[in-house]
């Protein structure tokens, strides 16, 4: 029987609590002796998403056969899945990698190392017009953003459309050493740098400037990003997972070439990172007390002495790698909002506007 009749064949009789097509590992029905393991893509019903089905029947080793195995059970499917408002909105398919993203080929960061080459290709630096004078200009990179598709970049609120009245008119893409371009480190070298006019800067229109609530920005780019292994998106939490539950004290990343030494207050040349806890909600509400009313749609993360988001990096990703029954990948889980005045101080860890609770709001401002 050939590959892609078994795979019709499977999905029709799938009569389980995971009778789903999803991200992960799942088991069909019985079928004479076999039992099937399928990688799929949502878990929506079979009748639902039809169209889908169509669109996985290109792929290739999209099941094998196996003589035993062990049905999953209702709630790590549940656990698993891609949230049924995000896949059933009309700009889905605009997330046309949310598959293939989060690949990593190996100025708000204190007490950081140096990254890799490649480690993170899809931060972003915002670049800023300052006029030196009628007939010239100067451009500064002072916010951080992410990759999300080929044509937006996401970031914070407050990065955008303008710091210190200078226009943010730029994205730059694929940097490593802000001194070099390319980049070279053993032997190993990226493309050089893309730098990309802004076309359009989309806030939140619930952004409060004082209370930094609802600090998200997308950013849409003047012509379509080539990807490569340098230069390429991170996932976006479009699963169940990602719930308030998931980010207690949990691990996460930060990157950017912020202040890398609190006690000089410099940048640093080359892409820094740094891994930080999260917080419990009801942890962080408690450590702003009195300064700060955070909201279920803001996290914390940071507050380690010597080691904090800082500075420079403001719009840039809190990320994390998670497996979800494939090999780990990146998605961005925070966007850097604000912090302590005083930076990697080890009761007030920094804020960041929490992307789970933003992609509807993600998916109705995107367009083709």
């Amino acid at each position: 029987m050939s590959h892609a009749s078994s795979f019709f064949y499977c999905f029709y009789f799938m009569l389980s609590t995971c009778a789903y097509i999803t991200f992960g590992t799942l088991v069909c029905a019985k079928l004479i002796n076999y039992r099937h393991r399928a990688e799929v893509l949502s878990w929506l019903p079979v009748a639902e998403k039809l169209p889908i089905l169509m669109f996985l029947a290109n792929f290739q080793h999209v099941f094998v056969f196996l003589s035993t195995s062990v049905l999953l059970s209702s709630s790590i499917c549940t656990y698993y899945s891609l949230r049924e408002d995000i896949i059933s909105h009309p700009n889905w398919y605009l997330l046309d990698r949310h598959d293939d993203c989060g690949h990593s080929v190996s100025d708000r960061i204190i007490g950081g190392d140096d990254a890799t080459l490649g480690q993170y290709p899809w931060i972003a630096r915002l670049g800023y017009s300052y006029e030196v004078d009628s007939d010239s200009s100067l451009v500064f990179h002072e916010c951080g953003g992410t990759i999300i598709t080929e044509r937006y970049v996401l970031t914070a609120a407050h990065c955008g459309p303008k710091i210190m009245e200078m226009p943010l008119v730029e994205v730059r893409l694929g940097e490593y050493n802000v001194r070099t371009d390319p980049d070279c480190v053993d032997g190993v070298c990226a493309p050089p740098i893309q730098d990309i006019k802004v076309e359009e800067v989309i806030c939140h229109g619930g952004y409060n400037k004082r209370s930094y609530h609802n600090d998200i920005c997308l950013l849409r780019l003047a012509h379509p990003i080539h990807f490569d292994d340098f230069v390429s998106p991170v996932c976006l939490p479009v699963h169940h997972i990602f719930q308030p539950a998931m980010y207690g004290g949990k691990m996460m990343e930060v990157a950017g070439w912020g202040i890398a030494d609190i006690f000089l207050r410099k940048g640093s040349d080359i892409l820094q990172t740094l891994r930080v806890p999260t917080y419990p909600y009801e942890q962080c509400v408690e450590k702003y007390r009195g300064r700060a009313t955070i909201t279920r749609k803001q996290l914390c993360a940071g507050g380690v002495i010597g080691k904090d988001s800082c500075g420079g990096d403001s719009g840039g990703p809190l990320m994390g790698a998670f497996s979800l029954n494939s090999p780990p990948r990146y998605f961005i889980v925070g966007v850097v909002s604000y912090g302590p005045q005083v930076c990697a101080n080890s009761d007030s860890p920094g804020v960041y506007t929490k992307v789970s609770e933003y992609m509807m709001w993600i998916l109705d401002n995107i367009r083709q």
